[in-house]
């Protein structure tokens, strides 16, 4: 299609801002709210948004714009706080499966096919390839979502650990926009940067170090993947 977009949405100044700086043809706006930029990256007509933090912001943003732009795919970027001993600032993390650690309806409410995407993902072989040219360390698998900075002594923790025992990395937002993604039927990547590695003492810390350096390593990976089309 020729008019076809795809949609890139961040959290925050730093992570939309990284992304725009690769941009040519930009062109900012508002769309109910949202602050948006359109342009071209990668050879691709592209909308990045910027949603605020946290799961309602990330909802709302996302179901604005898959009415407004009707996207091929809604990619997610930015920072992500890793969740396995072993992980290093800078490592790349991409879900195959996304869920929510702090939403409780019940003993089943983890295994509930309601509460889990995993099956409106994008092909993942693609952004396996980049991340391998570029000899990045990443990270596949389950990243859970919830409206709280996840420390090395919190609640958050505890409960990721004992709940989520496969989590590779923790987010704010990544999941409600997956979970909108689904509802449109339209793709979705989830590709995140580690700002902070929850279990070290002071990830708090390292987050506001290294949240420029985890923003420009994911926009720069978005880039990549947007070349291959």
């Amino acid at each position: 299609m020729a008019n076809s977009v795809k949609v890139i949405i961040g959290a925050m100044d730093e992570e939309v801002s990284a992304l725009v700086a690769r941009m040519a043809l930009v062109v900012k706006g508002i769309v109910d709210g949202v602050e948006i930029h359109q342009g071209q990256l990668g050879g691709q007509n592209i909308v990045v948004a910027k949603s605020g933090i946290g799961k309602a912001n990330a909802a709302y943003t996302a179901a604005i714009l898959l009415k407004e732009f009707k996207p091929t795919e809604v990619i997610n970027i930015g920072s992500a706080g890793g969740t396995k001993v072993g992980q290093t600032v800078g490592d790349v993390v991409v879900a195959n499966k996304l869920q929510y650690h702090d939403f409780d309806i019940g003993p089943n409410t983890i295994t509930d096919s309601r509460f889990i995407f995993e099956n409106g993902h994008s092909d993942l072989s693609d952004i396996e390839a980049v991340l391998k040219s570029l000899n990045t360390p990443y990270h596949l698998g389950l990243i859970v979502s919830g409206d709280q900075f996840v420390t090395k002594d919190s609640d958050a923790f505890k409960r990721i650990q004992d709940k989520f025992v496969d989590a590779i990395a923790v987010d704010m937002e990544a999941t409600a926009i997956a979970c909108a993604c689904e509802r449109n039927q339209t793709p979705w990547i989830v590709l995140r940067s580690l700002s902070d590695v929850t279990h070290n003492e002071g990830n708090d810390m390292d987050f506001e170090t290294y949240l420029a350096k985890a923003s420009a390593n994911s926009a720069l990976i978005a880039e990549e993947y947007l070349k291959l089309g």
